[in-house]
């Protein structure tokens, strides 16, 4: 049995939320100490359980945008390709041997009961996609691309030059996560020195 993965997106993306992290831990830091402290004008206007509440539904948001890339994933063996959501605990099969035609496109690997021109007419009776908060492994997918090419009675048909994720044209995506990993880092001097300063004087 082999397993299609997803990576994710870019170093910077990872970067991005990493700091964004960092950037919650602080403010919530400083939450700790107010309440920890009871600072006066500021302890008593405090809903603790709510406040609590709120950054554990902070964190967990983050958390799953980290690493949201692993939670779905694919396995194939030469008669049957499985699609998991490991989050829901949820997976849906192909018989690979009922499907006749396989596109790879731009959103992913359509399969088709039909061989014919007008495969397309009829909606396919499975989807692989290439992105769930990630891309998909370049070599893994490669992989089975060349195993349905081997197969008699398959159809493939290709789409793209580059797999999609990995072409040049993604590097705006990669610029524009550095830049707001930059800008959120930047931002986290103002909590970093305001714990500091009430860690102090406390």
């Amino acid at each position: 049995m082999h397993k299609i993965q997803y990576h994710y997106t870019n170093i910077a993306k990872q970067a991005f939320f990493a700091v964004c992290f960092l950037y919650v831990l602080l403010r919530f830091l400083i939450m700790a100490e107010i309440i920890l402290f009871k600072i006066d004008g500021y302890y008593q206007a405090t809903n603790i359980p709510l406040t609590l509440l709120m950054y554990l539904a902070i964190f967990s948001i983050l958390i799953f945008a980290f690493r949201g890339h692993r939670i779905c994933y694919s396995t194939y063996s030469e008669t049957q390709l499985t699609y998991h959501n490991a989050l829901l605990r949820k997976a849906r099969s192909l018989d690979l041997r009922e499907a006749k035609t396989a596109v790879f496109d731009t959103k992913g690997v359509s399969f088709y009961r039909t061989a014919d021109q007008n495969f397309e007419e009829e909606p396919p009776v499975f989807f692989l996609p290439f992105f769930r908060d990630g891309i998909i492994e370049a070599v893994q997918i490669n992989r089975f691309y060349k195993m349905l090419k081997e197969m008699p009675d398959m159809r493939v048909i290709k789409r793209f030059q580059v797999l999609p994720g990995y072409s040049k044209k993604w590097n705006f995506v990669t610029i524009a996560y550095g830049f707001l990993a930059v800008v959120v880092f930047m931002s986290c001097a103002t909590p970093l020195t305001l714990f500091i300063v009430l860690l102090q004087n406390h």
